[in-house]
């Protein structure tokens, strides 16, 4: 008999291996050049793409038998049929859910910052900030006088 149990496992692995996808992107934001990066954004949503099919033939399986068709469903078919070993699985990719929820949350911390700091480079190479810069964009002085001079009579 087929249950809305029987992929677990797969979501289980899929999850594992974004969580290290995200480990692995956290190391990548950590460094100062981050190559690599493309073919890992890649991989991430591969990977996203094969759990949101898991959990979408789940939650139809679910409703084919009456239930909800989301987690609060599976929680309560879990408690009315699960087996033990269905139990572990689900608590197991809770708590990589959860895992996966910080580490993408650090991680947009991360991009965050490395925006600002790529915005602040471009801002002074662009010639926009204004305060204590002595050459203009076309590379002439910007000491602009608007008082009068000194020293001449």
């Amino acid at each position: 008999m087929t249950t809305p149990a029987r992929s677990l496992p797969q979501e289980q692995a899929a999850l594992t291996r974004l969580v290290a996808k995200l480990r692995q992107e956290q190391a990548l934001l950590a460094e100062t050049a981050a190559e690599g990066m493309t073919d890992l954004i890649g991989e991430k949503a591969t990977i996203v793409a094969e759990m949101t099919t898991l959990a979408g033939h789940r939650h139809q399986m679910l409703a084919a038998i009456g239930y909800a068709e989301d987690e609060t469903g599976m929680q309560q078919w879990m408690s009315e049929h699960g087996t033990e070993a269905d139990r572990e699985v689900w608590a197991a990719l809770f708590e990589l859910a959860q895992d996966a929820k910080e580490l993408n949350r650090v991680n947009g911390v991360l991009i965050g910052k490395k925006l600002a700091t790529n915005q602040s480079a471009l801002t002074i190479l662009q010639g926009k900030s204004h305060a204590g810069n002595f050459y203009g964009p076309d590379g002439q002085s910007n000491n602009k006088s608007s008082g009068r001079r000194l020293g001449v009579v």
